[in-house]
């Protein structure tokens, strides 16, 4: 049963992996998804996109399966912008543990480990991107951070 919904566990552990790395800056808006309504500055956004399988032995009918992500970054300014990015790209490359919610979410429990997404170092990419002042009410500053992961259970 811990497998159950593996992959929903893996975008919470994305989540819950952002608000650990940014615990020490609490009003950095973490969410799930591409952000709806008013954009709060700064935030984060996660968003799972594909699923594919990569064949790695031959006979095998079963590939591995790889995930694409995005991370958007949101400042209220360059400076605000790049720290964010910076800090996920170097934190980024250690790995990402997936935990078992099915015991509870953080800070009222610590789930136990399943496994990791560790990222396929060649596949990390970071963008910022240009925003047109004219085509948005506000002014806000965004770096898009991409990268596939492979799971690794434990």
């Amino acid at each position: 049963m811990a497998n159950f919904l593996l992959e929903r566990k893996q975008d919470l552990s994305i989540i819950y992996w952002l608000k650990e790395l940014f615990e020490d800056i609490p009003d950095i808006g973490i969410v799930d998804g591409y952000p709806e309504g008013d954009l709060e500055l700064p935030s984060i956004a996660v968003e799972a996109e594909d699923i594919f399988f990569v064949k790695k032995e031959m006979g095998n009918r079963r590939g591995d399966k790889h995930r694409l992500w995005s991370i958007d970054v949101y400042g209220n300014n360059k400076t605000q912008r790049d720290f964010m990015a910076y800090k996920i790209l170097q934190n980024i490359e250690d790995g990402i543990e997936v935990s078992d919610f099915d015991e509870g979410f953080p800070p009222d429990s610590n789930p136990s480990q399943l496994g990791t997404l560790r990222p396929v170092t060649e596949s990390i990419t970071a963008t910022p991107i240009r925003i047109f002042p004219d085509l948005v009410e506000k002014l806000y500053w965004r770096y898009r951070i991409r990268f596939i992961t492979e799971y690794h259970s434990l």
